[in-house]
């Protein structure tokens, strides 16, 4: 095998590492399932909302940013739990900061959603576009269901067989 071959081997093998850190975090966490449930829920609005290209970046990396900050906080969790699996001050404090980490990110997130939707009357408009539109109020109930049982249930979903 040529040194080529093998980096492109080698950037393969990264690419399904961070896929199965990913599948880690969905699959065991539920706040993960959670934060990409809203995540979904909050694009297919903005969608129907409208907003520019600048407003999207805005939104997406505010999503982003949430769950990067999620994964970081399963990844210190676990290597806390492998290196102290008994109690320990230290090793709450770390998990709690961490998980501090992820409501500060959630946070930010919410007012930056605050930010993007909270104009008047384009958000009264556009709920009552969805809630006569049938088609779209259907989507929205079987989108908002969807996200429910992935959420809480979804784990699931990754049951070997």
């Amino acid at each position: 095998m040529n040194k080529l071959e093998e980096q492109r081997r080698a950037l393969l093998k990264s690419f399904l590492y961070a896929l199965r850190g990913i599948r880690f975090c969905v699959k065991n966490e539920r706040n993960m399932r959670i934060h990409i449930s809203a995540a979904v829920c909050i694009a297919a609005f903005s969608f129907v909302y409208g907003l520019s290209t600048v407003e999207y970046g805005m939104l997406f990396f505010a999503i982003g940013f949430v769950i990067v900050a999620e994964m970081f906080n399963t990844g210190i969790e676990v290597v806390i739990n492998l290196e102290m699996p008994s109690y320990h001050n230290l090793a709450k404090i770390g998990k709690d900061v961490a998980a501090g980490a992820v409501l500060v990110a959630a946070v930010t997130a919410i007012l930056i959603g605050l930010s993007l939707f909270l104009h008047f009357p384009k958000l009264p408009d556009t709920l009552w576009a969805i809630l006569t539109t049938p088609h779209l109020l259907i989507a929205f109930i079987l989108l908002a269901g969807a996200g429910v049982l992935f959420a809480f249930w979804g784990n699931h979903l990754f049951r070997q067989k």
